[in-house]
């Protein structure tokens, strides 16, 4: 997976969701949807849409994709559900969900290495430069989700409308 965002003004709506699901999961982040908002407090939409002052059918439009949400609606919804608006992902649903399953494929995949790693030493086999070469994998890894820039929740909304 790519972390480094590189975004210009012939990017599309599509690249922007992309990078910022990309970005927000491989830094750790703990970013869910507004339809995981709303279903963590057990809301209805009809309750979520009176309080943000909204119809349910812009909210279940914004629970697909809230990238060109109202932030005044979103603050109402964020206040109704109860968590800080930078936990609310500002992009794509399904951007967010795969950028959630590659980096569990990714991490799956790091154990099978650590398992066979294991497998090995115990066949008596040198698996030095296995570990060694895992190891360099790693750290590339946590410099990239280091380096990666920070996305915050009000200017990833602004950006939206760009």
């Amino acid at each position: 997976m790519n972390n480094i965002i590189t975004l210009n003004q012939c990017s599309t709506r599509a690249d922007r969701s992309k990078n910022l699901a990309q970005s927000a999961v491989s830094k750790g982040g703990h970013m869910i949807t507004l339809r995981e908002a709303r279903e963590n407090v057990r809301g209805s939409t009809k309750d979520a849409a009176v309080a943000a002052g909204i119809t349910e059918r812009t909210l279940k439009k914004w629970e697909i994709d809230c990238g060109r949400a109202d932030l005044f609606a979103i603050h109402r919804l964020c206040a109704f559900y109860g968590i800080s608006m930078s936990h609310v992902f500002p992009g794509k649903e399904v951007e967010l969900l795969a950028a959630r399953r590659e980096v569990s494929i990714l991490e799956k995949k790091v154990v099978e290495v650590d398992d066979i790693i294991a497998h090995l030493k115990q066949m008596g086999c040198d698996t030095t430069e296995l570990e060694s070469f895992v190891e360099e994998i790693r750290k590339s890894r946590e410099a990239e989700t280091k380096n990666a820039p920070s996305v915050g929740a009000p200017e990833t909304f602004n950006q939206s409308h760009l």
